[in-house]
């Protein structure tokens, strides 16, 4: 039997990647009311969650430094599965020093108040060969909202590579607000992409 890992994260909407508020006729992730016991260690040092979009008409790149999981995931028994991802939001980072200085303010992830993002998911599906989707809900500051995330995993004696990608539509969770909240400075659509890699813990 194998099994697997998986992460998140993080944000939004990837092509076939619907989000859904809060609303009449929201799916809603079935909720966790025990401790998931992990049976996957994430490998901090090799997984990385990125971000990117384009500000005044450039490119930008990012990522969060700080984040983690705690994954239970059977491949043979996917109605078992639970995964709650945690971000640290003040671990967020660009290549331009005033960008990132920028971002843990209140017009952005307001990380005095609202410190960590989190993925809740414990609705997966198989689609085909090493491709997946998971279902869950994506809190970000004060704005919960149901997403479908497609993935794609690979295990080998014992170690899991996950990788995934979607597109956050940024108004959608109050990141940024204000004079930011116009296209016209940043996009609204932010790619995020998520590389984890994993061991069995035995």
């Amino acid at each position: 039997m194998k099994w697997l890992s998986f992460l998140i994260g993080l944000l939004g909407l990837f092509t076939y990647c619907d989000v859904y508020g809060h609303e009449e006729g929201q799916a809603q992730a079935r909720t966790v009311t025990e401790p998931i016991v992990s049976n996957w260690a994430v490998k901090k040092t090799k997984s990385t969650l990125t971000f990117s979009g384009v500000q005044s008409g450039e490119a930008f790149t990012g990522s969060f430094s700080d984040f983690d999981a705690v994954i239970y995931f059977d491949p043979d028994s996917l109605e078992n599965a639970e995964v709650v991802v945690t971000i640290d939001m003040n671990s967020a980072s660009t290549g331009d020093v005033e960008s990132t200085d920028a971002l843990p303010g209140k017009e952005w992830f307001n990380v005095r108040k609202f410190p960590v993002a989190q993925f809740k998911a414990t609705d997966f599906t198989h689609l085909e060969n090493d491709k997946y989707e998971a279902k869950g809900n994506l809190s970000i500051k004060d704005v919960t909202q149901s997403i479908h995330l497609p993935f794609t995993l690979n295990i080998e004696n014992g170690y899991a590579s996950m990788d995934a990608g979607l597109n956050l539509n940024r108004p959608a969770y109050k990141i940024g607000t204000g004079m930011w909240a116009s296209k016209y400075w940043v996009e609204h659509s932010i790619a995020v992409n998520v590389h984890l890699e994993a061991v069995q813990i035995k």
